[in-house]
């Protein structure tokens, strides 16, 4: 079976942050399912059918990045193993960010339909808001995989040895995997801070009107978890969209360098675009992320 051209790196720099790397992600994914099981289980948590599609997200972006495990140092991986983590890896922002919408979005309605005293949102709707995330995920998901089966020989470990990605080609165009997860990923987001911010507005409108916040008794949803989940959810999106890290400079010609490195700065830095990235960078994002697991 064909293996993956791996980076020659320093082994005992890589090892070290592997297992670090390796010990954070999964001890998140350990946590997440733990929330996650506890949720599904309890008779008395009682979660939307949209928190548990985000959460799902969630476990899924944290065990994609655990698929390698056992290869990363060594002997490189086989080609069909590295594209998948590489579809797993590439269509997770996506998934996530576009399971953040719909979470947001469905808790917009109920806001809408608590002030409007109007029924419940339809199952149609419901089911909708579930569904989407999930063909966002699949579609990138499969155009990551037809490219590295199309384009086997730009399919590598990083620099890192930590996950496999697939290098920027000018075989590919502007259809580079990192460039439409990160497309994606931005369109979702946005959608996430426009219907947060809009979803305040009407809320503190309310208030100013009425004098009043929706009672718990007339709400159908808790207001305080509502308030504080809309601020949380609006406060790490709009923390992912603020450019962090300088733009890739990627060897095409200057419109594509532009276009990517807005993308690249647009997309806060995510690590499914950043194949240059150090070890240390790649742990401390895990750290940073791992607070809010």
């Amino acid at each position: 079976m064909a293996a993956v051209r791996k980076p020659v790196t320093n082994f005992l720099a890589d090892s070290f942050y592997i297992t670090l790397f390796d010990i954070l992600q999964g001890l998140m994914l350990s946590l997440l399912l733990l929330v996650f099981l506890t949720a599904l289980f309890s008779p008395t948590v009682k979660r939307s059918k949209t928190w548990f599609i985000f959460m799902g997200s969630v476990i899924e972006w944290c065990a994609s990045y655990l698929i390698l495990i056992g290869q990363q140092i060594g002997s490189p991986p086989p080609v069909a193993l590295c594209t998948i983590q590489s579809a797993g890896i590439y269509s997770s922002n996506p998934f996530v960010t576009s399971a953040a919408f719909a979470l947001v979005f469905e808790l917009f309605i109920k806001l809408k339909a608590a002030l409007n005293r109007t029924g419940p949102m339809s199952v149609k709707w419901s089911w909708g808001l579930v569904i989407f995330p999930v063909v966002v995920y699949v579609i990138v998901f499969i155009w990551v995989i037809a490219v590295g089966i199309s384009h086997p020989g730009l399919v590598e470990v990083d620099g890192t040895h930590m996950f496999c990605h697939i290098t920027v080609s000018q075989e590919i165009g502007l259809a580079q995997p990192f460039v439409v997860s990160a497309t994606v990923t931005l369109l979702a987001e946005i959608l996430v801070v426009v219907f947060s911010v809009w979803t305040n507005i009407i809320l503190f409108n309310h208030k100013r009107n009425t004098g009043e916040f929706l009672s718990e008794n007339s709400s159908p949803f808790s207001m305080s978890a509502f308030i504080r989940r809309n601020a949380l959810m609006t406060a790490l999106t709009t923390v992912g969209i603020i450019p962090q890290l300088p733009g890739l400079e990627l060897r095409l010609d200057g419109d594509a360098n532009v276009y990517f490195s807005t993308i690249w700065n647009s997309n806060g830095g995510n690590s499914f675009c950043a194949p240059e990235l150090n070890a240390h960078d790649h742990v401390t994002r895990i750290f940073f992320e791992f607070g809010f697991a």
